[in-house]
């Protein structure tokens, strides 16, 4: 494991430098070893993140948030990443997870004052938003 603990390293130092590509190898050559190691799943979605590859970075931290439920930074990052591919419904499910696990993050809490924004928004230019009166 001591292999593991190094490339782990190694892959959170390149991901400091902006090294993403690099960092991703390192944190798979991690997951070869263990395929439960919320870390290298982490840094993995981030690195994907980074460089706008947010299907990627949603199945990452998807992962991380299944094996450590109880991330709030996890469900945030996932919220994130599905509000960037538009899936909006899933990214607010993801923000109110995140703001259960920690009241105080302003991340998660702005995220989802976002999307609840964006769907006001949306209902009210909707022509199915106002009843009509049938006419008789």
């Amino acid at each position: 494991m001591a292999d593991a603990q190094q490339w782990l390293q190694e892959g959170m130092d390149l991901f400091k430098q902006g090294r993403y590509e690099e960092c991703i190898e390192r944190m798979y050559w991690v997951l070869q070893k263990d395929m439960e190691n919320y870390t290298a799943w982490f840094y993995v979605g981030a690195a994907y993140a980074q460089m706008r590859d947010y299907e990627n970075a949603a199945h990452a931290f998807f992962k991380a948030a299944e094996i450590q439920p109880d991330s709030y930074r996890a469900h945030y990052n996932l919220g994130a990443a599905y509000e960037a591919l538009g899936s909006y419904m899933e990214a607010e499910m993801e923000y109110e997870q995140a703001v259960q696990l920690n009241p105080e993050y302003e991340n998660a809490k702005k995220g989802l004052m976002r999307l609840r924004q964006l769907h006001r928004e949306s209902y009210a230019k909707s022509p199915w938003d106002q009843p009509q009166q049938p006419q008789i």
